[in-house]
């Protein structure tokens, strides 16, 4: 079953094919997927982000591209989103929350109860009262706002938050996941000689290096240096192992020499012995 089953399922809603469309149903729930993790949220619900040309297409490769921008307009003229081609080809996409609940209308009926509002008596004057001289606000001495898009109003280019959004996006589509069986490419292999690190080595460090990112399920856009670096601290550490167990081993052999001292010792207490019995002078023996 791994075979035929590559890569985490899509969700398909009945209820939403029913009310919807097949396709329609099926790409607002890949929409929906991906503004989740790379979207904006705006205060009224709604879910904004912008996709690249090429990572559009890759959301749903297995349609083609006029399959897709059917079914994309489809969801625009039901309400479900708004959709947008930029000028450098890039697609801007804002997922809209289902409508709110109609407001309720006030029947006639109702409006009868309402008792009518007091008459007020408004006051008699012989001459109209002076009115105070109102100073121009400084919007009113600059006239109407221009408008930013739209048909009439200024192009708008495109702006900062745009082009961040485009790098984050074409940074995410280099990032590669570990996949068993992983190998190094021959650069990382040519600069092994550079840290005085034998391939050998290297190459035995391979396995459980690839099996502890494959646990970890991360994305990188370089796997060679990230290798580099674990080969290099693996180093380290035998070299430092290698010469602890050394001095182990020369803390545990006997000192050169040793027997030496014991018949200098030994010497010493003949010397010690001899000299005491001539000194001795009851003992006749020698």
């Amino acid at each position: 079953m791994r075979d035929w089953l590559p890569e985490a399922p899509v969700l398909f809603y009945p209820s939403l094919a029913r009310e919807l469309g097949s396709d329609e149903a099926l790409l607002l729930t890949i929409y929906h997927d991906y503004a989740r993790h790379a979207g904006m949220h705006a205060d009224d619900g709604s879910v904004e982000c912008i996709l690249p040309h090429s990572r559009w297409l890759q959301l749903a490769d297995f349609w083609t591209e006029a399959r897709l921008r059917t079914a994309t307009e489809s969801l625009a003229q039901q309400g479900c989103l708004q959709v947008s081609l930029n000028q450098g080809g890039s697609v801007r996409l804002r997922l809209l929350p289902r409508a709110a609940a109609a407001p309720v209308v006030v029947e006639p009926e109702e409006q009868q109860d309402v008792a009518p509002a007091s008459v007020q008596q408004l006051p008699v004057y012989d001459a109209p009262p002076s009115r105070p001289v109102r100073r121009n606000t400084m919007m009113e001495r600059k006239g109407p706002a221009p408008t930013f898009g739209g048909s009439i109003g200024w192009r708008r280019h495109k702006d900062e938050l745009q082009a961040i959004f485009e790098q984050a996006e074409e940074r995410n589509l280099q990032l590669q996941s570990m996949v068993l069986g992983w190998q190094p490419s021959d650069m990382f292999h040519a600069m092994l000689p550079r840290h005085a690190i034998p391939t050998e080595f290297a190459t035995g460090c391979l396995d459980e290096f690839v099996l502890y990112w494959l646990d970890k399920d991360r994305k990188e856009s370089n796997w060679d240096q990230k290798f580099l670096a674990w080969v290099k601290r693996e180093w380290v550490k035998k070299q430092t192992r290698d010469a602890r167990e050394q001095r182990y081993e020369q803390e545990r052999q006997p000192v050169s020499g040793g027997s030496h001292e014991n018949t200098r010792g030994d010497s010493r207490e003949k010397r010690k012995r001899i000299t005491a019995a001539i000194m001795d002078i009851k003992d006749t023996d020698w």
